[in-house]
């Protein structure tokens, strides 16, 4: 079902962010949770990135910034284009993709799950939604042409994405680059991180060897991704558009809370109709925990 770009910030992302700071900002670790060709599920480690149009700022990164003119609600990471989360997130969108079409660019949406678990305040996030993966290639104006999964992850991303106060369409339009902010992040990475991009593929067998053609090799350094040709082509960056965002506060053993928050269009939280109280956009139930 098609959702209308939200009006105003989520009702849980600030209480979210502040504790985001209490584990490192965007550099916090959690859990993603996927769902493979077969119905089987994996889970893996994850940095968080910051949110999608709202890039932390970073001392090393030196290159020019998109205007600060978007928001939005959707957590993101960095991946290699050749792990298993990519093939997960394409094959288990609607239509499904293979693992040739995972490898080659922009594409996805399929279910995920991230879990955070922030210690000092005792409190587990849940976010549920769909993710979506962009290169720098096909996004805009690079070495591929935008195709229709492209053209896909711009309107369903796009969607999230709220015009600051005081920013027009005509500029957003003009003055915003997807293939910017995607560079962006690639350089918000230590030079060390970015050469990981440059490894051998990921889980394939050593006895199989290494691309040394292609540069492929462990240890690397990289520069910009507008000059790391092999980087460039395994780089992603990949976003949640959450839909459903769960925390349990166990702060308090006499008194946990469970709150969970649905997108309007959704339903009205777990279990189907119940009392519930609005939040534009969202609808928030409190369950016990």
């Amino acid at each position: 079902m098609s959702r209308p770009t939200p009006a105003t910030t989520a009702p849980w992302k600030a209480t979210f962010q502040a504790h985001l700071e209490k584990v490192g900002g965007s550099g916090a670790e959690f859990t993603l949770a996927t769902v493979s060709a077969k119905g089987l599920p994996h889970a893996r480690t994850c940095i968080f990135r910051g949110f999608w149009a709202t890039l932390p700022s970073n001392e090393h990164n030196e290159l020019p910034k998109n205007p600060p003119i978007y928001d939005s609600d959707c957590p993101t990471f960095t991946t290699d284009a050749r792990m298993g989360k990519t093939h997960d997130i394409f094959a288990t969108a609607n239509g499904g993709g293979n693992l040739t079409q995972s490898h080659s660019g922009s594409g996805g949406g399929g279910p995920v799950e991230a879990v955070f678990w922030i210690k000092e305040t005792m409190t587990q996030w849940r976010i549920r939604g769909k993710c979506w993966l962009i290169a720098a290639d096909d996004i805009e104006g690079g070495q591929q042409a935008q195709n229709s999964g492209t053209v896909t992850v711009k309107a369903e991303v796009g969607r999230y994405m709220r015009a600051k106060e005081g920013s027009g369409r005509a500029e957003k339009n003009k003055d915003w680059s997807w293939r910017l902010e995607i560079e962006n992040y690639f350089e918000n990475l230590s030079p060390t991180m970015r050469g990981t991009f440059k490894n051998p593929p990921p889980g394939q067998p050593l006895q199989e060897g290494k691309d040394d053609k292609a540069g492929e090799g462990l240890g690397q350094k990289a520069g910009h991704l507008s000059d790391e040709a092999l980087a460039r082509r395994n780089f992603r960056v990949c976003i949640i558009t959450p839909e459903q965002v769960e925390a349990v506060d166990l702060s308090d053993p006499t008194h946990c809370t469970r709150q969970v928050w649905n997108l309007a269009e959704e339903g009205r939280g777990p279990g189907g109709d119940q009392p519930s109280e609005s939040f534009g956009e969202w609808n928030l139930v409190e369950t016990w925990p």
